[in-house]
């Protein structure tokens, strides 16, 4: 029999279920409700893994609450915004304050993300957002230190649709305002936990086992800027108390989900990219996937002592082609710890 507050969990996130279109994004099992399976298999074991950070930092005997600041690191199209935002109710169901906040949200002011283009000539990479080094970490950082300090949070918005699709950072009036103190901010991105490398030998190595489309072959050269701007992502690494991964098989997943979101919004009778916008534009991601993503989850998966986020406490869901969930692993600085359920 299940507790009655796994129950009353289980009944919010059901209802948040029902009203939106979290099950076309990642399915738990094909043999239980796909509800069921969903809550009791997927979100509700990662909830109660997230909270149990969150008491680590703030044992019974604390006379001042520490916010909790947790890493979300997914590829594009596997379920990390549905994630964030069940994390968030079920936070707030339990009377905790929590933000959401993707480095989508810092990106460059169309004015900045000029500069950087200007700045890397011929460098398909920057020309456009979405790399790293099209980011404001300065700004992400400076709303991480509001909330560790107990202060209002104001998380910016990134206008996707501005200036033709380019995008620009929403005017303030519509960032999302928090009042203080937060007990939970979570970040999430794309390639968050990625980290600068022996970038000439990785991309050798990638060349060599062909793991690569001919068409991203030419890209792969302009990675070093990249590459040195993910010396930058460390000083965000270093305020994450936790990280939670959902690791996919592969990076090519990305072009066959995004191509079917495309596909949805066609049929809806939407504006939506043809395959050809679809692979044109995931390709621009792809040298970087290419070159960090198998490598962060082998440092995230590792149950020796490790280095930077490898020292942190860490979750690892594995999902498959389908987006169904097949494993979930937790960590704690480098030791395998079983996952807890709510």
């Amino acid at each position: 029999m299940l507790p009655a507050r796994t129950k009353e969990l289980a009944a919010v996130l059901e209802k948040a279920m029902r009203a939106s279109s979290g099950l076309k994004t990642l399915r738990a099992s094909a043999s239980a409700s796909p509800f069921q399976a969903l809550v009791h298999d997927y979100y509700l074991p990662i909830f109660a893994w997230a909270e149990s950070q969150y008491d680590c930092l703030n044992p019974p005997a604390a006379t001042t609450k520490t916010c909790l600041v947790l890493g979300l690191s997914c590829v594009q199209g596997g379920g990390k915004t549905t994630m964030t935002s069940y994390l968030e109710l079920l936070f707030k169901a339990t009377g905790k304050n929590c933000a959401v906040l993707s480095i989508d949200d810092v990106y460059y002011t169309r004015d900045g993300q000029r500069r950087v283009a200007e700045a890397h000539p011929g460098n398909p990479l920057l020309e456009f957002r979405g790399n790293p080094g099209t980011h404001d970490v300065d700004l992400l950082l400076d709303i991480i230190a509001q909330a560790k300090q107990g202060a209002d949070v104001v998380v910016p918005r990134y206008d996707k649709s501005a200036f033709e699709g380019r995008g620009d950072r929403a005017p303030q009036d519509a960032w999302q305002h928090h009042t203080g103190p937060l007990d939970v901010l979570v970040i999430e991105g794309w390639c968050l936990g990625f980290e600068a490398s022996n970038l000439p030998l990785y991309v050798s190595q990638l060349h060599a086992a062909r793991v690569y489309l001919h068409r991203r072959r030419r890209s792969h050269r302009h990675l070093g800027p990249v590459n040195e701007a993910l010396k930058d992502f460390d000083r965000i690494y270093a305020e994450l108390a936790a990280m939670l991964v959902i690791q996919v098989p592969d990076a090519h997943c990305v072009y066959t989900w995004r191509e079917e979101a495309e596909a949805d919004m066609r049929t809806q009778g939407k504006p939506g990219m043809t395959s050809a916008q679809v692979a044109d534009f995931v390709d621009r991601f792809m040298p970087a996937y290419d070159a960090y993503l198998q490598r962060f989850y082998a440092a995230m998966n590792t149950s020796r002592d490790g280095r930077g986020l490898a020292q942190k406490p860490r979750l690892v869901a594995r999902i498959d082609r389908q987006r169904t969930c097949v494993a979930v692993q937790t960590y704690a600085g480098g030791v395998v710890t079983p996952t807890g359920s709510s």
